[in-house]
């Protein structure tokens, strides 16, 4: 990478009759045009794409990059003119990806000189000079992983820590600088995975001293849709501050426990956040902190970090490498285009979560809309897949063996209940046999006992029969068959049979997740137009929520954070409070007013 990296101090020609210019005055001529113009592309615009540079797979080795324009994060604007298939062999950095189970194509600026000259009176050794210097770009892959925390802070993104990373996975927290008193902020969480990292389930928890919530803690939760295709993305949950102000507190003050699932593994671990927030009184005051912070050290950060135009998964076979998948731009590198009027009242930001709700429960969408912020979330609740019980049955069937020549012969027992009662069910069978090895016991063959037949003349006595079963799901019943494909010895053969019936399990996840609610206190007295606080404590859902009522016509009111005000009459009230997660479950207390 070459070029301009000084913007200050802004310097340009003072002109003058009978000025001698040299080639210095004509490079602070072109460096303060270049400077003005790249410090206000930086400043006004920010970096990342402006149009195009999306990337895709032409075959298993190929990409194509089409063509576009970004600023990189020292103004320069980086075009590349014309569609562009490349080799992935073809591509700088290609050679250390070797084993890499993934890498980044990264876009950065270039200059290249064209044109050689002869420079006539040039001093010694420079007598060769180029005339022209073309800008340019440069693509190359890389599979070191990018600086997260410059790279966030470089898009403006505050508080930013690195919760988790592996091989498998990254997790990246940012977490607002400053905040306002009782309205809603959103801290993000940047994911980096492979393509062979199984679905993502991830929770944050810990105490704060300044979200409002049920318990007093955070609990951040996400869990991956199996169908997302993306390696990168970026997750927003919405929070709340509490009604205090003029304070800087902890997010995490005594740090925060992870739990991770990738598949079958699972981790668990504390870990410290070091993000602080200042609590804002309004909306007012938090403009003006924001306002102080803005500066040029802020918003010149990241000047040495590149374009990365796509994450591409790789696959090493026969000395070759293949792409498997491509994620563009996966760090959201763009620079937003305006659409319409600034004062359109549209989202500026969207971010989404995901809720994990019973299975039984429908699926749902809340969306929330900040218009001081321009912030639109959306939170999604999707249900986990349906659970099944199964109920089994076992037990055995003597089949008596016909007389005669039993090769190509077939047997069948009378119909018997498999003792599942009705419906459909699953049976399996096996052949009950004398096992003459090192401990002669009894065992049981499932499935084409001609696999156990012995090379040569060595024989095994498994049975060489095939068994197959009826099932009558209205009866409850069954009927067994056997094919006899050799000679059998003996006058019968016993069959066990193993039947199973899939059940919802409706009915025991319900009695282990039963929902419970208790309100505290029970009883209490207050004084006339008098309040209490009543603090609603929800069992066995995730969904901590209730809905508040007075019983009693002119009893009172409560409003959604179970505060009473008493009402100008004495008497004995009920309050009720109804869980959202089941409006079935609810719990009552009673005040005395007097």
């Amino acid at each position: 990478m070459s070029g301009n990296t000084d913007f200050f101090p802004l310097e340009r020609n003072r002109y003058f009759y009978g000025k001698l210019l040299t080639v210095r005055d004509f490079e602070i001529e072109q460096k303060y045009t270049r400077n003005s113009s790249q410090l206000m592309h930086r400043l006004v615009y920010g970096a990342g794409v402006v149009c195009g540079l999306g990337v895709s797979a032409s075959d298993d080795s190929t990409l194509l990059i089409e063509s576009g324009m970004a600023i990189d994060y020292l103004g320069r604007m980086v075009t590349v003119e014309e569609p562009l298939l490349r080799k992935l062999a073809m591509i700088d950095g290609q050679e250390d990806l070797k084993g890499k189970e993934s890498a980044y194509l990264c876009l950065e600026y270039q200059e290249t000189n064209r044109e050689p000259v002869n420079a006539v009176g040039a001093a010694s050794g420079e007598s060769r000079q180029y005339n022209i210097t073309r800008e340019g770009s440069h693509l190359f892959l890389t599979s070191r992983e990018p600086d997260y925390r410059a790279l966030l802070e470089a898009s403006g993104k505050e508080n930013v820590s690195v919760l988790y990373t592996s091989d498998e996975l990254s997790l990246v927290l940012a977490v607002p600088e400053a905040v306002c008193a009782g309205r809603e902020f959103t801290v993000e969480l940047l994911v980096v995975k492979n393509e062979k990292t199984p679905p993502v389930y991830f929770q944050l928890t810990g105490d704060s001293g300044f979200v409002e919530s049920e318990d007093g803690r955070i609990h951040l939760e996400f869990r991956e849709s199996p169908e997302e295709t993306r390696r990168v993305y970026q997750v927003g949950f919405r929070l709340k501050a509490r009604q205090m102000s003029d304070l800087q507190a902890a997010f995490l003050p005594s740090g925060g426990e992870i739990d991770l699932e990738l598949g079958s593994h699972r981790y668990k671990n504390y870990v410290e956040v070091g993000a602080k927030c200042y609590l804002c009184k309004d909306a007012g005051q938090l403009a003006a902190r924001r306002r102080r912070m803005d500066n040029l050290e802020a918003r010149l950060k990241g000047r040495d970090l590149p374009i990365y135009l796509a994450k591409v998964e790789l696959l090493h076979s026969a000395g070759s490498t293949f792409i498997v998948s491509v994620t563009n731009l996966p760090f959201s590198q763009r620079i937003a285009q305006e659409t319409g009027s600034s004062d359109d009242g549209g989202p500026r930001t969207v971010t989404t979560s995901v809720r994990s709700l019973e299975y039984w429960q429908k699926p749902d969408v809340k969306a929330n809309y900040q218009p001081s912020t321009g912030a639109l979330h959306f939170d999604f609740g999707i249900p986990s897949p349906e659970q099944y019980d199964y109920a089994v049955s076992h037990g055995t069937v003597d089949l008596t063996l016909p007389g005669g020549m039993r090769v190509n012969r077939k047997v069948y027992s009378e119909e018997i209940p498999h003792g599942l009662g009705p419906g459909t069910v699953d049976v399996r069978l096996s052949i009950e046999f004398s096992d003459h090895g090192a401990e002669d016991e009894t065992a049981l063959c499932f499935g084409n006992s001609e696999i156990f037949v012995k090379s040569g003349k060595e024989k095994n006595n498994i049975p060489w029969v095939e068994a197959a079963a009826v099932v009558y799901p209205r009866r409850g019943t069954m009927r067994i068959g056997l094919w006899l494909h050799d000679m059998v010895e003996g006058n019968r053969i016993t069959v066990h049979y193993f039947a199973q019936k899939p059940e919802r399990d409706t009915s025991r996840i319900l009695a282990q997740r039963r929902v419970g609610l208790a309100i505290t206190p029970e009883f209490s007295h207050v004084a006339l137009r008098g309040t209490i606080r009543f603090q609603a404590d929800v069992t066995g859902s995730e969904d901590k929520s209730v809905r508040w009522l007075v019983r009693e016509e002119n009893g009172g009111v409560i409003d959604h954070n179970g505060i009473y005000q008493a009402p100008e009459l004495p008497g004995t009230y009920e309050i009720v409070a109804i869980s959202n997660s089941d409006e079935s479950v609810r719990a009552s207390a009673f005040v005395i007013v007097e």
